[in-house]
């Protein structure tokens, strides 16, 4: 597998794990966990075992001087504990696959912010792209189907803050790369992130949902939450970077569209119609197609 494929892989990998988010977030809703302590323990326990699994496999990553702490600190309050947050409670305010089409906004905000901090041109092939896969989730999350669809003002304005939360997650850790291991800001920015989110912390009230919830279920929630959907979603979103455009990592995630859309449909029995159906294939195609042509156009450039 060459670098690219490695990228591409990896990208599919985190919108995966991002699409399946859905499963577990609202399952612990339901044992009355908030917005910020499902964030809390999704930062948590994603930094907890990646902290462990370096110290094993990476202890060098885990030396850091006060200005990079200070760093990885502000990192993760910005991009995971804003994010989090804005994605539980838009989850739990609009459909999933609402959601996850306002996640998808952050390939343009990618392109945006790209633009500012290192100065990326965006190629006219992504721009189709882009706009090719935003057409897509919008038939996805059944906006034009004439559903009854119900959103709401703060739902809606918490899924555009998880995209530019998203968008940051991918960038910020190049912005640093020179100064800083990735896997370095990603661990502390983990638990950066959850002593953050302590100040939002009702612990006599956690322990109520705890002791509300069937251990199995809760259990298996929050090491969805913190290991699938947290840990190795987000570094592989990183990892991807390393091999693949940030742009080109911001543009696969869209398939998460069609993976919570997917969840939506097969576990919480939301309807899916033909447009939705047709907006899945436009993403796949779009996302993924794009990608392997201009990846076997550069191919055949080197040859």
């Amino acid at each position: 597998m060459n670098k690219r494929s490695k990228g591409i892989a990896l990208a599919v990998i985190t919108a995966v794990m991002w699409g399946i988010m859905g499963i577990f977030v609202r399952d612990l809703s339901k044992y009355q966990f908030s917005n910020i302590e499902i964030s809390f323990f999704r930062c948590a326990l994603a930094g907890a075992a990646y902290f462990v699994f370096l110290l094993i496999t990476k202890p060098a990553a885990l030396k850091i001087n006060l200005k990079g702490i200070i760093i990885c600190i502000v990192y993760g309050a910005v991009a995971y504990s804003i994010s989090f947050v804005s994605y539980s409670v838009a989850v739990s305010r609009i459909p999933v696959g609402v959601a996850t089409v306002l996640m998808f906004m952050s390939p343009i905000w990618v392109a945006i912010l790209g633009r500012f901090m290192f100065g990326e041109k965006l190629e006219k092939s992504k721009i189709i792209t882009i706009f090719v896969c935003l057409i897509g989730a919008i038939l996805v999350a059944n906006l034009i189907g004439g559903g009854n669809i119900k959103l709401d003002a703060i739902g809606i304005l918490a899924g555009v803050v998880n995209g530019i939360g998203v968008a940051l997650q991918i960038l910020l850790p190049k912005f640093f790369a020179k100064d800083y291991d990735r896997d370095t800001l990603l661990v502390y920015g983990f638990l950066g992130a959850a002593v953050a989110l302590l100040f939002g912390m009702d612990f006599g009230a956690v322990a109520e949902h705890f002791a509300a919830a069937p251990v199995t279920n809760l259990l298996w929630d929050l090491f969805g939450i913190g290991i699938f959907c947290t840990m190795v979603a987000n570094v592989a979103c990183v990892k991807s970077t390393q091999y693949v455009e940030a742009t080109t990592t911001s543009i696969l995630s869209a398939l998460e569209v069609v993976v919570g859309t997917l969840v939506g449909f097969l576990v919480f029995h939301e309807h899916l119609t033909i447009l939705q159906m047709i907006g899945a294939v436009i993403i796949v195609v779009g996302a993924i197609g794009s990608e392997l042509v201009q990846g076997k156009k550069k191919t055949e450039f080197k040859k």
